[in-house]
């Protein structure tokens, strides 16, 4: 359907989550009244930063790392026994889907078997998760290949633990023992209440694509344009606004790397010469 002309005198202007007219006398004065307000604040909240700063301690990121496994182990031992290591099943899927696929949790909550998740080339290859533009928030499609072990894991579990547990293969991934859609908020609290349960943090959904991004920036430090791509950007600038602040410290830990190795060989010969001097 074509777009209706825009009234002269008038703007179009993004509020919120629509675009609305508005007419060039009050456009500026929003303008005015947002001049008084400074500097929007960029970056994570202090919030966020606090999460990550647990994740610098190598042994609890490998504890969250490993969590999918652990959880998918115990709750299959449990499934014909205990309703709850259904749920168990989805959360282990979840959160693994998180570490290799940081999307959204609208998105993640919303995956459909054959619309989203595919197995191009069969069971016992990798699985895809393909997102289009218009279902994401920022109108950028998403793909995501999925490591051999989670795509396995997630094809078994559609084709025979939810199968089992509701009587049909399950559209969704997310869904009760009866068949029924899982809400998004069902989804999320399942992931917090865990992370909690055996790691003693709270952590979102969404920390898992903040969580992403430091993970390959502490490797990679200045690495904006994986990060921007990994996360579904539309900007640089937005994925540099978010996490450009730590960089200063991960430029100085790749310095003194790089002082380090170059000083190894000054000192190795050093420790020669006063063996031959000696």
């Amino acid at each position: 359907m074509a777009a209706r002309p825009v009234p002269a005198g008038w703007r179009v202007a993004w509020m919120a989550t629509e675009w609305v007219k508005v007419p060039d006398d009050q456009l500026a004065a929003l303008k005015k009244l947002r001049g008084k307000l400074g500097r929007l604040p960029t970056g994570l909240t202090a919030k966020n930063k606090a999460t990550l700063r647990r994740f610098d301690d190598p042994r609890l990121l490998e504890l969250l790392i490993g969590l999918p496994d652990r959880l998918w182990r115990v709750a299959l031992g449990k499934l014909s026994t205990s309703k709850m290591a259904f749920v168990d099943v989805q959360t282990a899927l979840a959160i693994d889907i998180l570490l290799h696929a940081p999307m959204r949790v609208e998105n993640l909550a919303s995956l459909k078997f054959g619309e989203h998740l595919y197995w191009p080339r069969g069971r016992g290859r990798s699985a895809l998760i393909v997102v289009r533009g218009d279902e994401t928030k920022n109108d950028e499609p998403l793909e995501f290949e999925l490591p051999v072990t989670l795509s396995e894991r997630l094809h078994r579990y559609w084709h025979e633990l939810a199968a089992g547990i509701i009587g049909k293969q399950p559209d969704l991934l997310f869904v009760s023992a009866k068949g029924l859609p899982r809400t998004l908020t069902s989804v999320s609290r399942a992931i917090q209440t865990t992370i909690r349960r055996h790691l003693g943090v709270h952590m979102t959904p969404h920390q898992f694509r903040h969580l992403a991004a430091k993970i390959h920036l502490d490797s990679h430090p200045g690495a904006y344009e994986v990060v921007r791509q990994l996360l579904g950007h539309k900007s640089l600038r937005t994925t540099t606004s978010f996490y450009a602040g730590p960089d200063t410290r991960r430029a100085g830990r790749a310095h003194a790397d790089l002082i380090r190795r170059l000083r190894s060989p000054t000192i190795e010969r050093l420790r020669r010469r006063s063996v031959i001097e000696h």
